[in-house]
């Protein structure tokens, strides 16, 4: 239970905020301060409960969740981490929302933000760089996966120049301008390469320096996947350990996939092939600097590379003939193994590959094991050249280790829930010019998510504006692996919402079932609709139809657009915002990614635009297995997974509208079916309710 000492806080801490900052309170907001603090309330001094909250735009989200954690979390001497799916909302919460938070609120609290190995300087890597010739450098070259795309000698030189002088601090988002990624590839590192205590500029190693000062604050505020990765590593590699930790997930409806992209795996198998064939060159440049690696000990890394080599080979015969059956994509053909069981020729020949790369790996392992014993007694001169062979060497194991657990996927692949796996053949490669790309994707990360982070935490609380379909949150549940017995919330909204804005959905004479005729007739009644409007924002769900919609608009109209991908994402909402600014008409062309996280409130935005109901694409491969999976189980693919999906992608479109409370407008959704299909009126009643045109 709440006790009352930490009750009396948090109202305290309440009451002050709102009357230093002329706040009004908001009944939604003390409801989630509320419940964050009921689920997190020590029990027996440990909290144990998990809270999702769905709270729409307006809430004031930030302000709940860190006036009940943040003193809860001290109660019991855990640490909070706050991780957001974008750096915008990042950056909101560490230099706006929080020292907003500790100023007026009179509590107490420390806080930092958290970014992963590659936001810094390596001091190793940059010392490398400087030498423009010489054998280890050179050498080095050849194993790296950084790319060297330029000579980028006084860029470095001017690193080292600000450093010297305390002008700059090692992290990439401080350095004055835009950095190059080639060049930043070069001087950054990852926990793979990073020879951590063994380096010789660890005592001055920004990273860990950063690393230390986390652990001395009350907060962290990171992002999702620095989350994900330390989750990956075992947990408290970067952050804290779990069990010491409540996080609060903001846009927490990103979480699932960014949760499948760290648990899926890759390959692609001719570079892969190519990289492999290197390794004995390698070994022998290694033991030439490090004593105690044998010609043995190349010889028998040469017969395990020969040997893994004609595994590959055998591998790729089995493969290229799938091509045959295969779906035409962009850029070459993709073949998707149904219900994610890739064919028995296939796994037979993954089960030696799996053992061959473990065995490669246990071999490079153990050089890596010599490196870092020659390490502890070597001298200042021999140090570099160890120093440097170890972070290639360690990156060496990760990369053979991410190859033997795509194989291993491939050998046992009966899942459940399914992995999606697929095949891509692609132009350029060593067999028929083609090259080959495996893939392996989970299709669900709730078992992943409860082993390694819900089952583990001193607590969680998860927050979004949309997680529920009409306050059902069952997908949610599923997607994470949240058990229907912890506190789910779904707040109202503070906006009025029949007074600020009206739903269209205009008479047309198609529908998106004849895409050809739904899109010529977008051409047309796009125009029509913002002919008097200053600002509006169109969302595509294809760049096909996107394109061809702005060709086929009228020249004065097109004028008034800003299309996705002739500009960044900033760049575009800077541009629109000036013409607003100066009494411009403008209008953004965009797809899935201006549909959530953009910010374009008042005269910004009067207009959203709907080109058509966001189903997911019939043919994505992660979908497509987890709708075989469904329909397996006795269910309906359609309506247990795409329809929920769409009705949360249409609710964060429609959501682009208001964001704030003086906020007016229209959302129009070209999109017949909401009224033509029985599905239509649930999709209808998920959005918020605003005034209705139907026509």
């Amino acid at each position: 239970m709440l006790n009352d000492a930490l009750k009396e806080v948090i109202q305290t801490a309440y009451t002050e905020l709102l009357e230093q900052q002329n706040f009004r309170p908001r009944h939604c907001q003390k409801n989630m301060i509320a419940e964050i603090a009921r689920t997190l309330a020590p029990v027996n001094e440990e909290p144990n409960r998990i809270c999702v909250v769905e709270a729409g735009t307006g809430t004031g989200k930030t302000i709940a969740y860190a006036l009940a954690a943040i003193p809860i979390a001290r109660h019991l001497k855990k640490k909070v981490v706050v991780a957001t799916a974008t750096v915008a909302l990042q950056e909101q919460i560490v230099y706006q929302d929080l020292p907003a938070i500790r100023q007026h609120s009179g509590l107490d609290f420390s806080f930092a933000l958290a970014k992963g190995r590659r936001r810094y300087l390596c001091l190793s890597r940059l010392d490398l760089a400087l030498q423009e010739s010489g054998a280890t450098s050179q050498s080095l070259a050849l194993f790296d996966e950084a790319t060297d795309d330029g000579d980028f000698g006084q860029l470095f030189q001017e690193m080292i120049d600000r450093l010297g002088k305390g002008e700059w601090d090692g992290d990439k988002d401080n350095w004055p301008e835009e950095l190059d990624n080639s060049a930043w590839s070069r001087v950054s590192t990852d926990h793979a390469q990073c020879t951590q205590r063994q380096c010789s500029h660890y005592d001055n190693c920004y990273f860990y320096r950063s690393r230390e000062s986390i652990h001395r604050v009350d907060c962290i505020v990171t992002n999702q996947d620095l989350v994900l990765a330390d989750l990956m590593m075992g947990g408290g590699a970067v952050l804290p350990d779990p069990e010491e930790t409540i996080y609060i997930f903001d846009e927490c409806h990103h979480l699932p996939d960014k949760a499948g992209n760290h648990f899926s795996h890759g390959l692609t198998l001719y570079s892969n092939r190519s990289w492999l064939l290197q390794l004995p060159t390698m070994l022998d440049m290694v033991k030439k600097d490090i004593p105690g690696v044998t010609g043995d000990q190349v010889t028998t890394l040469q017969n395990q590379v020969d040997h893994t080599v004609q595994l590959l080979d055998a591998a790729a015969a089995e493969m290229m003939p799938l091509r045959d059956n295969a779906d035409a994509v962009d850029d070459g053909w993709r073949r998707r193994f149904e219900h994610g069981r890739v064919p028995a020729n296939l796994s037979q020949v993954a089960a030696p590959l799996a053992d061959a790369t473990s065995r490669l790996a246990g071999i490079v392992e153990r050089l890596q094991s010599a490196i870092e014993n020659h390490l502890e007694s070597a001298t200042g001169a021999e140090r570099e050249s160890a120093e440097h062979w170890l972070a290639v060497v360690s990156a060496t194991v990760e990369r053979i280790l991410s190859a033997a657990a795509l194989w291993q996927n491939y050998a046992a692949s009966d899942h459940d829930p399914p992995h999606a796996r697929w095949i891509r053949f692609t132009a350029g490669g060593q067999m028929e010019g083609m090259e080959i790309q495996l893939a392996s994707h989970p299709v669900s990360v709730a078992e992943e998510l409860s082993e390694r982070l819900w089952s583990r935490c001193a607590g969680a609380v998860l927050t979004s504006a949309t997680l529920s379909v009409g306050g059902d949150f069952s997908i949610y549940q599923s997607k994470t692996g949240i058990s229907a017995d912890q506190s789910f919330l779904s707040l109202p909204s503070p906006f009025r919402f029949q007074e600020q804005a009206v739903l269209k959905i205009p008479q047309m004479d198609s529908d998106p079932g004849d895409a050809d005729a739904h899109t010529e007739e977008l051409s047309r009644l796009i125009p029509v609709l913002l002919a008097d409007e200053l600002s509006a924002l169109v969302l595509f769900t294809s760049w096909r139809q996107m394109l061809r919609v702005l060709d086929d608009v009228d020249e004065d109209f097109r004028k008034r657009v800003l299309v996705q991908g002739d500009l960044a994402k900033h760049e575009i909402l800077t541009r629109h915002r000036k013409r607003i600014d100066d009494n411009e008409s403008s209008c953004i062309f965009g797809l899935a990614s201006f549909a959530e996280g953009v910010d374009l409130p008042g005269d910004y935005c009067r207009h959203v635009v709907i080109a058509k109901l966001p189903f997911s694409v019939p043919d994505d491969p992660v979908d497509a297995t987890l709708s075989e999976w469904i329909e397996s189980r006795g269910g309906n693919s359609f309506y247990d997974l795409m329809l929920p999906n769409a009705a949360l992608r249409v609710v964060q479109a429609a959501g682009r509208l208001l964001r704030t409370e003086t906020d007016s407008g229209s959302v129009s959704i070209l999109d017949r079916r909401l009224l033509t299909k029985p599905y239509g009126k649930l999709l209808i009643n998920a959005l918020p309710p605003f005034r209705r045109e139907f026509h």
